[in-house]
């Protein structure tokens, strides 16, 4: 029941990053220009520091089961670059402070935007 819970939790962080990234393209689209991200280098930087909680390879279940797999995050519908770079900014009670420098951020976004399967 804990990880149904934790889920509907995730899911409902992502859908105010959602909210919050459509009020900012709303409000000052030009201050969204992020950088252009490579999904091979973020699966590398994946690896190395998200595997520990979660299940970042496509099909592979979290170690934490708090921490959902990048699979699920990607195809949160509605889920977007810019959502997902809010998401990483924006602190997460059960998650490390992991910092991100903007190409990093990029790189991980377009790796986990590359599990969608449509």
């Amino acid at each position: 029941m804990k990880a149904d819970q934790a889920v509907m939790h995730h899911k409902r962080r992502i859908s105010i990053a959602l909210m919050v990234a459509g009020a900012a393209v709303l409000l000052d689209a030009p201050s969204l220009a992020q950088e252009l991200g490579d999904a091979k280098r973020g699966s590398v930087l994946a690896l190395g520091t998200c595997a520990a909680c979660h299940g970042v390879r496509k099909g592979e279940k979290s170690i934490n089961p708090l921490a959902p797999p990048f699979l699920a995050i990607a195809e949160v519908k509605g889920m977007s670059g810019i959502a997902l770079n809010v998401a990483l900014l924006s602190p997460h009670r059960a998650m490390p402070n992991i910092i991100l420098d903007s190409q990093e951020r990029a790189d991980v976004i377009a790796y986990i935007l590359s599990l969608k399967t449509d």
